[in-house]
C-alpha cells in the first residue's frame, strides 16, 4: 500500500487518469483473441452537428458502464467510436457557422468546407467523450466520410442492386423544399400547425340535374352560370385551396356513386374539368361527402392518382413555390385517353395567362398583406366569387422534415429506393431474434415495420455525401442505361470518375449522394472491415489492420454480429430498423444479439431542452464544476428507456459519494497496514473469525452476486443502487460503527486474532467496493484502488483491466453471521432512536441494553455483544427472552 493523498482534487486526478489510460492504451481490443472470449459493441456514431448537448453524456455514458463491466469481467471488450459526418446533418452546420449557402459556390469547394468543419468537430467530440472516461479503444475510430466507409457503402449499394433490393423509380415522394432533397419516411414528423378547414363550391356538370335523395331541402344548389351550360353546385372541404389547379378528380363513397354517374366536376376559378370517382376510403362523415384529389397533396392522393390512373397536374416546383409551366404545357396536349386535359376552351388564352400570372412563384402560404401566397390569394378571390361557404380554423397535423421542420410537398423525382415493403414478416422476425433491454422497447420497433407505407428512400439531392457508383449511358442504342462502377473501383466519384470502357462524352454521372443513414446502418460491418460472404466482397482487402477474408478467424468473424447495439430510443425507427435491414439483406443474420435502449436527458422541468427556453445545460461546462464522476453518477441513476430529467440532486449526491469514498478509504487505510497475514478470499481466509465480520462479508457476496446479475441483464441503474445500498447503510452507517473500537483496539481489550478478523474484513470490503463502483465513478476508485492495493494494481495495470470483476465463488454466506448482522442492526438501531428521542447525542453512554436472543453460540453472542457495547457506548448488554429491546440511558455524559 502506497501513502493516500491528505485530499482528493477532483480536476487534477480526473485529468490524470483520463491521460495515462490514452496513453497505456488501457482499452484496446486484441485482434488476435477469439471470437469466444470477445465482447462486441456497436457503437453510435454521433451525427457531428457540432451541438454537444447532455444526451451525448447521458447515453454514452450508461454504454460505458456495460463496456467497463464486460471488460472487468474478462472479456476482449471490441469498443469502437465512430461519427457520422456525411451527409445533411453536417451541410447545415457548414452553412450556419460558415454563413455560406451550397448553391452559391462550386460542389469541390462546398465538399471542402464540410470536411474541414467536420474535422473540426469531430475534435470538439473527441475531447467531450475522452472527458467523460468512455474507455473506446480509439485505434477503432471510423468516419462515415472516409475512403473505406465510402467503399464498404458503395459495395454494400452494388450487393443490393445485385440481388434486386435496390431499385430506382421515378414516383411522387416526399421533398424537403428548404434543405431541397427527398427525404425517406422515418425522417418525418407530425407537426401541429393551424389552418382552416374551407368548404368550397364545385360546379357538377349536368344539362338534366336530378335532386339529390330526400326533401327538397337537401336538393343540390342551382347553378347560375358558368362555362359548361345546365349543372348545378356542390360543397367540397379542403385545407389546401391551392392545390384546386392541381385537382384532376373529385372522390367520392362509393354509396354516393348513383348520384354522379357519368357526371365530371368543374374546378373553381380554373375552370379544369375533372372526372367524379367513387373509392371506399371517403369518408362519408367527414366534411362534405367529396374529396379533392390533387396532385399531390397527401399520400391518399398518390394513393388514388395510382390506383385510378389519373391525370398528373404539378403546379409545385422543388423550392415551394407554384410554377404552372408543366401545367400549360398539359393544356396544350392531349391526354391518353385523347380528351383535352383541361377542358378550358371556353376561357380564352389570355385570361389564362392573366389567370396563372396571379399565382406563379408564389410560395404555398404567406400571410404579409404585400406578398400573400397562393393559399391567401385563391381564398380571396372565391370569397370575391362567393364560392367560398364556409371558413373553420383549426389545429392539425403537418407533415415537416425532421431537420429543417418544413412542411412537405409531394414531387414526382427519380430517386433510389431499398425493397422494405415486402420483407415486413422476415424484418419482424429478425427483431424478434433480438434480446431487447428493456424488452418492452421492442414493440416500437414491429410498430414502426408494421406501419411502413413505402420502401427506403436511400437517394439525396445533396452534396456532401456517399455517391452513388452509377452512371447513365448516353451511347446510341443503349440511352438511359445504368452502369454500375465494379467492386475494384471502388470508392469513385461518378462526377469525376468514368465506368470501365466509357468516355465523358457517353455517360451522365449520377450526381445524387445516399442518405446518411445508408452508410451508418453498416456500422456493424464498418468495424468488421466487410460486408462478409456472398457479398461483392467476398475477400475484402485489409481497410484499418486486422485480417482480411471471411474464414473461422477472419477480422469479420470476430465481430459481427456484435454482442450490443446501445442506442436512444427515437432512433430506432432510422439507426435500429435501417442496420437490422442491412444485416438482413447483406447477412441474412441479425446485426447484434442485445439492444440496450435509453431515454432522453430532460430539462430540470422534465421539458425537452432548448435554446429558446433557456434551459439548456452545456456539458463541457458541468464536467469542469462537478466533475466527471458526479456526472456519470447521475446518468447511472437512470433507468433504461426512460427520459429522465437534469438533477442538479443527483450531482451532489454523486460529489458526496466520492467524498465519502475517498474518507472511507482514508480511515481503512489506517488498519490496512495492521495486516499480518496476506489475504486470500473472503471465503477461505480463516483469519476472519468474528461474527460481524463475516455477517459484512456475507452481506459483501450477496451485494456481488445481485450487481453481476444486474448488469448481465443490462440494469446498471440496479447494480448502482445495490452498491449503493451496500456501502452507505451496510458498510458506513453500520459496519464501520459496529467494529471501529475493536479495529483500533486502543485498550487491548480485544485480542490480536479478534483485531484481525476486521482488519481481512475492512480489507474485502474496500476491495470490493471499489470494483462494484469502478464503471460508474472510474476516475476515484481507480486512485484509491493504485494507493490501497498498490500490489494488485501494478500486477494488474489498472482497476478498469480484464479481470478484476469481482467473483461471487469468494464470499461465503454465513446463515448465522447473516442473523447477527440482522440482530446488530436492530439493536443499534433501538439505542440510535432512544437518544435521537432523549434529544442526546449518538455518543451518549447507555446504561443496560437488554435485546432479544438470537440463535446464536454463546461466541458469537459475546462477540456480537462486545461490538455493539463499542458502538453504542453501551455500558452493559444482556441477552434476554423478549421481543423488544430495552434501553436505559445513562443520566450524565461520560467525562471527556
Amino acid at each position: 500500500m502506497t501513502k493516500l493523498p491528505e485530499s482528493y482534487d477532483t480536476a487534477a486526478i480526473e485529468k490524470k487518469w483520463q491521460a495515462h489510460w490514452l496513453a497505456q492504451k488501457n482499452y484496446a481490443w486484441d485482434e488476435n483473441e477469439s471470437r469466444a472470449n470477445s465482447y462486441v459493441i456497436d457503437t453510435p456514431p454521433p451525427t457531428v452537428s457540432g451541438l454537444l448537448h447532455m444526451g451525448h453524456v447521458f447515453s454514452y455514458t450508461q454504454a460505458d458502464f456495460v463496456a467497463r463491466y464486460q471488460r472487468m469481467t474478462g472479456k476482449n471488450v471490441f469498443y469502437p467510436m465512430g461519427f457520422d459526418d456525411n451527409g445533411l446533418p453536417t451541410e447545415r452546420l457548414v452553412e450556419k457557422t460558415k454563413k455560406i449557402r451550397a448553391v452559391d459556390m462550386s460542389r469541390e469547394k462546398f465538399i471542402e468546407e464540410c470536411l474541414s468543419v467536420s474535422e473540426e468537430a469531430r475534435k470538439e467530440f473527441r475531447a467531450l467523450f475522452e472527458s467523460i472516461a468512455l474507455s473506446v479503444d480509439w485505434a477503432q475510430e471510423y468516419h462515415t466520410i472516409s475512403d473505406d466507409s465510402r467503399r464498404l457503402s458503395q459495395l454494400s449499394f452494388l450487393d443490393l442492386v445485385s440481388k434486386g433490393h435496390a431499385y430506382r423509380e421515378l414516383r411522387p415522394f416526399y421533398w424537403d423544399p428548404v434543405d431541397q432533397t427527398a427525404i425517406a419516411q422515418a425522417e418525418i414528423i407530425d407537426k401541429e400547425m393551424a389552418s382552416f378547414q374551407n368548404v368550397i363550391l364545385f360546379e357538377i356538370i349536368d344539362e338534366s340535374p336530378f335532386p339529390l335523395a330526400g326533401d327538397a331541402d337537401e336538393s343540390p344548389p342551382p347553378f347560375t352560370g358558368g362555362d359548361k351550360g345546365g349543372g348545378y353546385l356542390v360543397p367540397v372541404m379542403t385545407t389546401r385551396p391551392e392545390l384546386i389547379p392541381a385537382c384532376v378528380a373529385l372522390m367520392c363513397h362509393p354509396d354516393d356513386a348513383a348520384k354522379y354517374k357519368g357526371k365530371k366536376a368543374v374546378t373553381p376559378l380554373f375552370g379544369i374539368e375533372v372526372p367524379i370517382i367513387a373509392d371506399e376510403k371517403v369518408d362519408k362523415e367527414k366534411g362534405t361527402g367529396l374529396v379533392m384529389c390533387c396532385t399531390f397533396g397527401d399520400d391518399t392522393d398518390k394513393e388514388w392518382w395510382t390506383k385510378h390512373k389519373l391525370d398528373t397536374r404539378v403546379i409545385l416546383n422543388k423550392f415551394g413555390k407554384l410554377d404552372f409551366s408543366a401545367l400549360r404545357q398539359l393544356f396544350s396536349e392531349p391526354s391518353s385517353s385523347g380528351s383535352s386535359r383541361g377542358s378550358m376552351d371556353a376561357r380564352d388564352e389570355r385570361e389564362h395567362d392573366e389567370l396563372f400570372a396571379l399565382f406563379e412563384g408564389k410560395k404555398v402560404s404567406n400571410t404579409d398583406p404585400k406578398h400573400l401566397g397562393a393559399r391567401e390569394t385563391i381564398i380571396a378571390m372565391l370569397k370575391e366569387k362567393n364560392l367560398l361557404t364556409e371558413q373553420k380554423p383549426i389545429t392539425h397535423a403537418v407533415k415537416c422534415a425532421e431537420r429543417s421542420g418544413a412542411p412537405l410537398e409531394i414531387l414526382p423525382t427519380q430517386q433510389w429506393f431499398v425493397r422494405v415493403l415486402d420483407k415486413k414478416p422476415e424484418l419482424v422476425a429478425k427483431s424478434r431474434e433480438c434480446k431487447w433491454h428493456p424488452e418492452w422497447m421492442a414493440v416500437r420497433m414491429e410498430q414502426w415495420i408494421e406501419g411502413l407505407n413505402q420502401d427506403w428512400c436511400i437517394s439525396r439531392q445533396r452534396y456532401f455525401g456517399v455517391p452513388f457508383p452509377v452512371w447513365y449511358s448516353k451511347r446510341a442504342g443503349e440511352e438511359g442505361k445504368l452502369l454500375y462502377a465494379s467492386p475494384n473501383q471502388l470508392p469513385v466519384n461518378p462526377l469525376t470518375d468514368l465506368p470501365k470502357g466509357y468516355t465523358k462524352d457517353e455517360v451522365t454521372p449520377d450526381a445524387d449522394v445516399m442518405d446518411t443513414w445508408a452508410t451508418s446502418s453498416i456500422s456493424p460491418q464498418l468495424s468488421a472491415h466487410g460486408l462478409g460472404p456472398g457479398s461483392p466482397d467476398s475477400n475484402p482487402p485489409r481497410l484499418r489492420g486486422g485480417e482480411g477474408g471471411n474464414g473461422p478467424q477472419s477480422r469479420f468473424s470476430k465481430l459481427f454480429p456484435a454482442d450490443l447495439r446501445p442506442q436512444a430510443h427515437e432512433i430506432i425507427r432510422t439507426w435500429a430498423f435501417y442496420t437490422l435491414v442491412k444485416a438482413h439483406l447483406h447477412n441474412n443474420q441479425i446485426p447484434w444479439n442485445n439492444l440496450m435502449i435509453s431515454g432522453w436527458c430532460l430539462a430540470e422541468d422534465k421539458t425537452k431542452m432548448s435554446k429558446s427556453k433557456g434551459n439548456v445545460v452545456t456539458p463541457v461546462a458541468l464536467i469542469e464544476e462537478k466533475g466527471t464522476d458526479a456526472v456519470r453518477y447521475w446518468a447511472g441513476t437512470s433507468r433504461l428507456g426512460q427520459d429522465t430529467a437534469f438533477s442538479p440532486d443527483l450531482l451532489k449526491i454523486g460529489r458526496k459519494l466520492v467524498t465519502k469514498l475517498w474518507n472511507a478509504t482514508q480511515f481503512a487505510a489506517i488498519h490496512l497496514d495492521k495486516m499480518t497475514e496476506a489475504p486470500t478470499t473472503a471465503a477461505t481466509d480463516k483469519a476472519v473469525t468474528e461474527i460481524l465480520d463475516q455477517w459484512i462479508l456475507s452481506r459483501l457476496g450477496e451485494t456481488v452476486i445481485r450487481a453481476t446479475d444486474a448488469f448481465a441483464a443490462y440494469e446498471y441503474a440496479d447494480a448502482l443502487d445495490l452498491t449503493n445500498q451496500f456501502f452507505w447503510a451496510d458498510f458506513c452507517d453500520n459496519y464501520l460503527e459496529l467494529i471501529k473500537k475493536r479495529v483500533y483496539n486502543e485498550d487491548g481489550s480485544f485480542s490480536v486474532a479478534q483485531q484481525q478478523s476486521a482488519v481481512h474484513a475492512l480489507y474485502y470490503c474496500l476491495d470490493t467496493i471499489l470494483k462494484l463502483y469502478a464503471p460508474f465513478i472510474p476516475h476515484v476508485t481507480e486512485e484509491l484502488y493504485s494507493h490501497i492495493f498498490a500490489d494488485a494494481y501494478a500486477a494488474k495495470g489498472s482497476l478498469h483491466a480484464r479481470g478484476t470483476w469481482p467473483q461471487a465463488k469468494h464470499y461465503a454466506s454465513h446463515e448465522t453471521a447473516l442473523l447477527a448482522g440482522k440482530t446488530a442492526l436492530t439493536v443499534l438501531d433501538d439505542v440510535r432512536k432512544a437518544k435521537s428521542e432523549a434529544s442526546k447525542s449518538v455518543k451518549w453512554p447507555v446504561d443496560t441494553v437488554q435485546a432479544a436472543k438470537p440463535a446464536l453460540g454463546e461466541a458469537a453472542l459475546n462477540g456480537l455483544a462486545e461490538d455493539l457495547k463499542g458502538a453504542g457506548n453501551i455500558r452493559q448488554l444482556a441477552w434476554a427472552n423478549i421481543e423488544a429491546t430495552q434501553v436505559t440511558l445513562a443520566e450524565q455524559a461520560d467525562a471527556a
